[in-house]
């Protein structure tokens, strides 16, 4: 693979993680401030998951409803999508890493903000799964909880 060739699978996937998640609050500019993304390859195991910042509150994605004023479908249906997807995408964007003969990255954490176009992706190659009581449910909602504080 060129690197013209991963640059632009790599941009395709992480687009289409951001996109779904965006999808999902119906592409919703004027009420979410920030779509944070988070997306774990580690152990061969994948983990996708979302939460937002709307008007100007850190909310899930099960209750994004709770402070949408244009509500969405957050069905279990539209949830298990939102993560089937961006999963998949997740799992493309390391074959791409692994077809390249690149090291997979263990975790990507996107932020998004609809309001202006902005993006941010953090890479990281640190093995989080040495941490002692690590899960990837525990590390999301670490995340989560940090975004809140700040």
């Amino acid at each position: 693979m060129t690197p013209t060739t991963f640059d632009t699978e790599f941009q395709r996937l992480t687009t289409e993680m951001v996109e779904v998640a965006f999808e999902y609050i119906g592409r919703n500019k004027e009420e979410v401030d920030c779509i944070y993304i988070y997306a774990s390859m580690e152990l061969g195991i994948y983990f996708y998951n979302v939460f937002y910042k709307i008007n100007n509150q850190l909310i899930e994605k099960e209750l994004v409803n709770d402070v949408l004023n244009n509500k969405i479908d957050n069905s279990r249906e539209s949830i298990k999508a939102l993560l089937r997807i961006g999963g998949n995408a997740l799992m493309d964007l390391s074959d791409v890493f692994e077809n390249d003969k690149r090291e997979v990255p263990t975790l990507l954490k996107m932020v998004y903000l609809p309001k202006t176009g902005g993006f941010d992706c953090n890479i990281s190659y640190e093995a989080y799964s040495k941490q002692k009581g690590w899960t990837n449910v525990s590390a999301f909602e670490n995340w989560r909880n940090q975004e809140k504080e700040s």
